[in-house]
């Protein structure tokens, strides 16, 4: 008898411990969660919740996954363009063919030396992207050695003849209307970048068709395009959160269709310095299809491009502001942005994509745009190579830019 009470003690001590220590869980994980919810916003639940969709955003694939089932380029290293070395570079990341497009960066000449000058630089480039079957997208910025260029005076005509200069130089040289690619005058024309405070979408439109009508005069065989951004902003005003989401119709409505054969359209991710709210990561969003394809119809062309990119850290000139985005993070925003460009595609579009790729982190915008500088992990190099690959899988046209 004296056995069994003891026993019987026993069990009830052990009974107490259990109920305590099940008690002290259950208040420990509620002071947890509201500590957490405090802190953070959000419950221990939906955290977890939370991390497990942003860790499990990025399937990790071996090595030997390629961007696309096309050889790569051979011999880019014999060149001495930095671009193309880049190229080499992103193929050895995919293990096969990355792109055959590349963008390239061009101002706008102030006299006919600089002029001609220019142009033989420009007709080296081209003649050594047409060896390598780089088909190029040159980017006319409006911008001289005296700084930016006034709309307004562009419209005067006042540009026009060191423009005949360096396009006829162009055509001297021996560059081809297929050599020439796409030329994008004016870029952005929505963002406060250029010298445009009393120009309307009506000046951007005859500015386009004088460049564009210039260029045709020597070389009719090449392209035009536009590239807007999806957010409108001020002139004053370049808080990267407080971009509207415009019609951008009248931008193109007074375009010349017969030297436009495609539009372009730029949106990107943006997050707020640390410390500070604010997040723009849903290409729904920044990039926004709809006016895509709206201002598309306007012009009646059926091929669209879409400048984009991830970045993984950004306000790199302060470490107090700097935010950082991991690989999962910028697989989420990939996935965000190939919805998108898929739902372009639905709408009877052609579409390619141009990879902004470019390590900032040392330049005023200071922000790493890209998947091959130190900063980067592995796991950001397969970020870069499961997109490229869902594009091709999805026949999305590909370029990249890293210069």
């Amino acid at each position: 008898m004296a056995d069994l009470g003891q026993e019987r003690g026993r069990a009830v001590k052990t009974r107490d411990i259990i109920i305590y220590t099940a008690i002290f869980i259950l208040l420990s994980a509620f002071s947890i969660s509201t500590t957490t919810k405090a802190l953070l916003g959000m419950s221990l639940s939906e955290l977890a919740k939370d991390l497990y969709s942003k860790n499990n955003s990025i399937q990790i694939v071996s090595s030997n996954t390629r961007c696309s089932d096309l050889p790569t380029i051979n011999h880019l290293s014999d060149s001495g363009n930095t671009q193309l070395a880049k190229l080499e570079q992103y193929q050895a990341i995919c293990n096969s063919f990355v792109s055959d497009t590349m963008m390239v960066f061009t101002g706008m000449p102030k006299d006919d030396s600089v002029a001609a000058e220019e142009a033989g630089k420009m007709a080296e480039t081209l003649k050594e992207f047409s060896d390598y079957g780089i088909r190029p997208v040159v980017i006319a910025e409006p911008i001289t050695d005296w700084g930016l260029i006034d709309y307004e005076e562009f419209r005067s005509g006042f540009y026009d003849g060191w423009l005949r200069t360096y396009f006829r130089t162009l055509q001297e040289s021996g560059v081809t209307d297929q050599e020439m690619g796409t030329w994008v005058p004016f870029p952005e024309p929505n963002l406060p970048y250029w010298n445009h405070a009393n120009a309307t979408p009506d000046d951007f439109a005859a500015i386009v068709n004088d460049y564009l009508g210039i260029m045709k005069t020597y070389f009719p065989g090449a392209k035009g395009s536009v590239l807007l951004n999806s957010a409108t902003y001020e002139t004053d005003d370049f808080d990267w959160k407080s971009g509207e989401y415009l019609d951008l119709s009248p931008y193109v409505a007074g375009l010349k269709k017969e030297y436009i054969d495609s539009f372009g359209i730029q949106g990107f991710p943006w997050i707020a310095p640390a410390g500070e709210s604010g997040e723009i990561t849903d290409a729904g969003e920044f990039i926004n299809y709809r006016l895509a394809v709206d201002a598309a119809k306007n012009l009646g062309v059926k091929k669209i491009w879409v400048n984009t990119g991830t970045f993984s850290r950004r306000y790199t000139d302060d470490e107090r502001k700097m935010v950082y985005v991991n690989a999962p993070q910028r697989a989420a925003i990939f996935d965000s942005i190939l919805s998108e460009i898929l739902k372009i595609k639905n709408n009877g579009y052609s579409v390619s994509v141009n990879v902004f790729a470019e390590d900032k982190s040392k330049t005023e915008e200071a922000c790493d745009w890209s998947y091959l500088s130190a900063n980067n992990e592995e796991a950001d190099r397969i970020v870069f190579r499961n997109f490229l690959n869902e594009l091709y899988q999805n026949e999305v046209g590909v370029s990249v830019f890293n210069q």
